[in-house]
């Protein structure tokens, strides 16, 4: 039986993408459902991001806490595992700091929220030209959620067109509930299943861990349902220099052997804070970063 949780905590994972973060904590702040706390888990972003944050969180009708750690490479994992043990929800929906979220996008996930399941969103993609004019503040983020000529320039725009007309969306996300994975940039899920799985495995870096927690999930049974057509986020496009072929492979090559040996509670998530031992070492960022 659904009900609402007893208390909403969205996390939002950040490094050094200051303008892009001022516009993902308006979108926070024009939800539908208001009743939620926001997390900052900043992977050791600088003073750029914190100034950032500081000015978005005078102005946010909702509490922002920032979650932080030093810049050692890439952790992004570590700091999302030290954000959930601070959340304050029993329900956590996380959010990449570069996907503006539709108005109604919080309430979606929350109303999908049920003991056993996790929901997963889905995302289109903005051209370059889209996010430069987004960061000029020539084009209003929300007037994106609109329907408008610009969505020519959007990638996967069918998304949002099917999200405009209700019984197909619900058609469409159904159809989906059974092969919906975890999306880090877009999904929720009660903290209590990710406690049960031991959090995030910090041994990933940016590749391979969603599915890693997908199948962790499924492993403890805990199923997902998909709202990938009722609330799809707008990503803004940047570089992504910090993923190379090492990365690929090492984490493909993780999750393979977590896979095989049916691993559903990790001892290198939530676990190592718990019991205050050191993160793994991570790999360093690229320079394109």
């Amino acid at each position: 039986m659904r009900r609402t949780p007893d208390g909403v905590s969205v996390i939002v994972s950040t490094y050094n993408n200051p303008r892009a973060l001022a516009a993902v904590l308006a979108g926070l702040a024009r939800q539908t459902f208001r009743d939620f706390e926001i997390l900052v888990a900043d992977d050791g972003s600088g003073a750029e991001t914190a100034a950032a944050l500081a000015a978005a969180a005078a102005h946010s009708p909702r509490p922002v806490r920032h979650v932080w750690h030093e810049d050692r490479g890439v952790r992004r994992n570590t700091i999302l595992n030290r954000a959930v043990l601070r959340a304050q929800g029993e329900y956590l929906v996380f959010l990449d700091g570069d996907c503006l979220p539709p108005p109604q996008w919080l309430a979606a996930h929350v109303a999908g929220a049920e003991r056993g399941w996790y929901v997963s969103g889905g995302k289109v993609l903005l051209s370059e030209a889209l996010t430069q004019m987004v960061f000029a503040g020539r084009i209003p983020a929300e007037a994106l959620h609109r329907f408008t000529p610009l969505w020519r320039q959007i990638a996967k725009r069918r998304r949002l067109v099917m999200s405009r007309i209700p019984l197909l969306r619900r058609a469409l996300d159904f159809n989906r509930r059974e092969r919906c994975g975890w999306v880090g940039e877009d999904s929720s899920t009660f903290a209590a299943h990710l406690r049960d799985i031991g959090g995030f495995d910090e041994r990933f870096t940016l590749v391979w861990d969603d599915a890693d927690v997908c199948e962790r999930l499924k492993g403890a049974g805990v199923r997902g349902r998909s709202i990938r057509y009722r609330a799809p986020v707008l990503h803004l496009e940047h570089g992504r220099g910090y993923r190379g072929d090492d990365d690929l492979r090492n984490n493909l090559e993780l999750f393979l052997a977590n896979r095989a040996a049916g691993l559903v509670a990790t001892r290198h998530g939530l676990a190592l804070h718990a019991a205050g031992d050191g993160a793994p070492a991570a790999v360093s960022r690229s320079s394109a970063e």
